[in-house]
């Protein structure tokens, strides 16, 4: 099993200590932590690159994870531990693997809708930012029930309010969503990610060649999230 960081900077260096301390206490089973960063010899390196446990990708993040879920050397169990401060990673991956799959033309479009948020802003590629926090979130925040900001229940999850304020504006919605996996660790499971990208090649293949299709995807943990959508023509 890989677990897989996203960025050898701070905020990786963090979570991959807090999984290699979850390894050593039994609180999740053994895996190779594999840090993918563009530089050869990231933060991380310093603190973890001694490790047997620990192996350095040196690579653009799309460009990894292209080759990741074009490949074949996955295992059951991998895992991806999405950096908090990125690009919409997941939704260029998802525009590369549609293409890939149906020869079809694919590129990003405006969301086109509001999700009645806190907070909501326009990112580069017509991407979404969304949180239903109006306050500045802990770092590690596991996202509980009880909320401990508000100290009332969480009553909020992004990874259904997105499909459901979507609709029928998309042919479909396809949501990443992190959970808690350890330590205040969130992951979203591979096989996810490459049986999402699979279920929309077959929608748009199994389609007349002329259609058009419009497909939202978002990267969401219950209370923060980032939504793109897809035109494929």
């Amino acid at each position: 099993m890989k677990l897989i960081v996203i960025g050898g900077g701070c905020f990786g260096t963090i979570q991959t200590g807090r999984l290699l301390k979850a390894m050593e206490r039994g609180a999740i089973d053994r895996a190779t932590v594999v840090i993918v960063d563009r530089n050869s010899d990231p933060p991380a390196r310093k603190e973890f690159g001694m490790m047997k446990d620990v192996e350095f990708a040196k690579s653009d993040w799309f460009d990894y994870l292209r080759a990741y879920f074009q490949g074949d050397g996955r295992s059951a169990g991998d895992q991806i531990i999405p950096a908090h401060i990125a690009p919409h990673l997941l939704f260029e991956v998802a525009a590369s693997a549609i293409h890939e799959g149906t020869g079809r033309k694919v590129e990003p479009e405006p969301v086109g809708k509001e999700f009645n948020l806190p907070f909501e802003k326009e990112g580069a590629g017509s991407v979404r930012y969304i949180s239903a926090a109006a306050w500045l979130c802990p770092f590690a925040c596991i996202e509980p029930d009880v909320c401990p900001a508000t100290r009332g229940p969480r009553s909020w999850d992004l990874s259904s309010l997105v499909p459901k304020v979507m609709g029928d504006s998309v042919d479909a919605s396809i949501v990443f969503k992190t959970t808690h996996f350890a330590w205040g660790v969130g992951t979203i499971p591979c096989d996810l990610i490459s049986s999402s990208y699979d279920s929309v090649i077959g929608m748009v293949n199994g389609a007349d060649s002329g259609r058009i299709f419009h497909v939202a995807v978002a990267t969401t943990s219950n209370c923060h999230g980032v939504v793109g959508r897809l035109k494929i023509q």
